[in-house]
């Protein structure tokens, strides 16, 4: 039997320079020389360590980005009821939503301008109209204030003026300056001597008539502003005149427009029942045709500038190209605003041939007739019974 130590060592001595077979490295040593290979075993330790650092990281941006998310969640929606009631939020002409917003935080009813801006943005709502807003609170949900803008501004602030049918330039003004008390008078009067209608007859500066008798909305910025308010009661008649076709009726009846519009005006004062209008303008153009004078006592208290239930013989006596027991034809300008209704019954007057008129009853009714001595028994009658006419 061989002796296997025996013959490793022996194995040995004869190489002694050579590592073991076991050893590694030998055969990488003959290769590379004596230079020396070091080994380095993988970095899983510094793995370990950034794993910590990196979850960290994540946390803190998760935090970041929720307490931003609540933060941008409280300026769209504040925590609480909305708060006081504020007055109206004006918001100028053209302006943006940025504009706006910046509006909004100063007065209170939102918190940041930036955030709504963006909320208006993803929302897709505006462009809002300029004007007054009310029913706001400050603070308020961005949703609520949004929604509100949607709805519009407030009507502008007006100031109503009233203006029945009938009434003289002289009434009209004296109502103006009473609704109106910073306006002065001598503005008014000016614009009332230079405003024109289109129906007004060449080198007239006479309003008479030409002032629609209507409801009118002024702005309050405008109560102090006389001529833009006599302009807009000129247009008022101008619009109407025109939709009643007024040239084009004056012409068929052989008359001016601002003839026409003088028989409307006396309509207006007479005619106490809307079916009695169109018999009292066919009175006044037959009379017109015969040539008599008109009788009618409207145009006597429009000369005397007092209205009366009952006008005394020297007040009829009157002497006044106005007064037409005294004078024929037309007066020289209409008597009084006339409404829409007069004005188309002077424009398509009743067919007849009546030539008298008198009230007979209480309620306002008119007997007309073209014989003067029924004409007289009726008037003798009204006034027994209490009642005037003529």
């Amino acid at each position: 039997m061989t002796d296997t130590h025996t013959d490793a060592a022996a194995a040995a001595d004869d190489h002694p320079g050579d590592a073991p077979d076991d050893q590694p490295g030998d055969q990488l040593g003959d290769q590379l020389g004596d230079e020396q290979v070091v080994y380095l075993p993988p970095e899983r330790g510094l793995l370990r360590r950034a794993a910590p650092v990196t979850a960290t990281v994540v946390v803190v941006v998760l935090i970041v980005v929720g307490l931003g998310a609540w933060w941008v969640a409280r300026q769209v929606d504040p925590p609480g009821a909305p708060g006081r009631l504020v007055s109206a939020v004006v918001i100028p002409n053209g302006s943006s939503n940025g504009q706006i917003a910046d509006v909004l935080v100063s007065r209170g009813v939102v918190t940041n301008a930036r955030v709504f801006e963006y909320y208006v943005k993803l929302r897709g709502a505006g462009p809002f109209k300029a004007g007054a807003y009310n029913g706001l609170h400050a603070p308020e949900d961005m949703s609520a204030v949004v929604d509100r803008l949607e709805k519009g501004p407030l009507p502008p602030a007006t100031v109503k003026l009233v203006i029945p049918e009938g009434l003289w330039l002289s009434e009209i003004r004296a109502r103006i300056l009473r609704t109106f008390p910073a306006m002065k008078p001598a503005a008014l009067d000016h614009a009332l001597a230079t405003v024109r209608s289109k129906y007004e007859p060449a080198g007239s500066n006479n309003l008479e008539g030409l002032l629609f008798p209507a409801t009118y909305e002024v702005l309050l910025k405008d109560r102090a502003n006389p001529t833009k308010l006599v302009q807009q009661m000129v247009t008022a008649f101008d619009q109407q005149a025109d939709s009643a076709g007024l040239s084009a009726a004056a012409r068929q009846l052989g008359i001016t427009p601002y003839q026409a519009l003088t028989v409307a005006s006396m309509v207006e004062e007479e005619a106490k029942l809307p079916g009695d209008r169109g018999k009292v303008a066919r009175v006044i153009y037959n009379r017109l045709a015969n040539g008599t004078s008109l009788g009618i006592d409207a145009t006597v208290e429009y000369a005397l500038q007092q209205r009366t239930a009952s006008l005394t013989e020297s007040q009829l006596q009157t002497d006044s190209p106005y007064n037409t027991r005294v004078h024929t034809g037309l007066p020289p300008t209409p008597i009084g605003s006339p409404g829409r209704a007069s004005l188309l019954a002077a424009l398509h007057p009743t067919p007849g041939d009546w030539t008298y008129f008198v009230v007979v009853d209480r309620k306002g009714g008119e007997f007309f007739t073209d014989s003067y001595s029924a004409f007289q028994e009726a008037s003798n009658k009204a006034k027994a019974e209490g009642i005037f006419g003529g």
